[in-house]
């Protein structure tokens, strides 16, 4: 365990600058085409917007409000599911990032096509990152999602400093793949405020950490790989800022769920999509604070604010070289066999 308090400060940045944009990155940042790859549906303040491609054929719920060649807009009664006819073949879209005020990174993991053309149901499994600042007003938005268990994945000091705030009527349990032994937030902020951390090494402090945390505590790892997939309701599982320990877990689960390699990396990416504004924020803070503290680098802060390929294909890099193949990692290191796995491809897609 001593591996985690070198590499436990690559959580720190995401509390450490939080709620403080600025105009352009110190590094080129990767974003996803994930979005681009289906129709899409996009939440807006006062109606749901869906775009589709001219000659799609759209059976629609009955909330449409607006129906045109391309775009669709849907009241904001409920969600809008929809399916969407396409040269015979029928899939079902929905919005995938989800609005709530000061919950980043919410988003749903259905309509992901499987490697044997399946797709993973919308509404069943959701990821974001804490919901510390949920708002009241907000928490039948979260009812209504049919969530009826959140699974956090962070520390206990992470979670006495910014406990969720949940409606009742949600079950909260908590799994912590790794134990903070040593409290290394203090450590850490200093280090990286005086400039003692480099690019170079936060890259490679976070790859460790990928490297790490699937393999670390593998009964962990499979609490809460079952507790999610063993579920017949609507789940969010989530950490601090819902892109690295939940973006881990994210693409164990669709790897379970037989999902394109290729596929959960762009899934993992939308993180970047997702929080541009709360990374910009951020950094707007790291330009202030430089005028006090000099060696502050702007690209440390990024490394940890932003998700990297890199950082995703250590993790199977690492798990590929313990079990040979991801088959063998979720059969003998999850155990999960092909019964057990067709019972989740069964629950979770069609």
């Amino acid at each position: 365990m001593k591996k985690w308090t070198e590499v436990f400060f690559i959580l720190l940045i995401g509390m450490m600058m939080q709620n403080c944009a600025y105009k352009t990155t110190y590094q080129t940042i990767e974003f996803s085409a994930f979005d681009e790859m289906y129709p899409s549906i996009t939440e807006k303040d006062k109606f749901y917007e869906g775009k589709f491609v001219k000659g799609d054929h759209v059976i629609s719920p009955s909330h449409v409000t607006i129906y045109t060649d391309s775009i669709i807009k849907f009241s904001k009664d409920r969600r809008p599911i929809v399916e969407v006819v396409r040269e015979q073949d029928t899939a079902t879209y929905s919005n995938r990032l989800i609005q709530l005020n000061d919950v980043h990174n919410f988003r749903d993991l259905g309509g992901i096509v499987t490697q044997q053309g399946r797709s993973t149901k919308w509404g069943m499994i959701y990821r974001s990152g804490h919901l510390h600042k949920l708002k009241k007003r907000e928490e039948d938005k979260l009812l209504n999602l049919g969530i009826r268990q959140v699974i956090d994945l962070r520390t206990d000091r992470e979670i006495k400093k910014k406990a969720d705030h949940l409606p009742k009527g949600i079950e909260y349990v908590n799994y912590q793949a790794y134990e903070d032994s040593e409290d290394m937030f203090t450590k850490t902020r200093k280090d990286v405020i005086k400039g003692n951390i480099t690019p170079e090494k936060a890259d490679a402090l976070v790859v460790e950490f990928y490297k790490l945390y699937p393999l670390d505590d593998l009964s962990k790892v499979r609490e809460i790989v079952f507790e999610i997939l063993d579920n017949d309701e609507a789940i969010l599982f989530h950490c601090s800022a819902g892109k690295d320990r939940t973006g881990m877990i994210g693409a164990i689960l669709l790897s379970i769920l037989d999902v394109n390699r290729a596929v959960i990396i762009q899934e993992y990416m939308l993180s970047n999509n997702y929080r541009k504004e709360e990374v910009s924020s951020r950094m707007k803070l790291a330009k202030f604070g430089k005028m006090f503290f000099p060696r502050l680098n702007y690209q440390v802060v990024e490394n940890f604010s932003w998700v990297k390929p890199i950082y995703i294909e250590a993790m199977f890099d690492a798990i590929e070289g313990e079990y040979g193949s991801m088959e063998s990692y979720i059969q003998d290191g999850l155990g999960i066999d092909d019964n057990m796995r067709q019972k989740f491809l069964n629950r979770f897609t069609h």
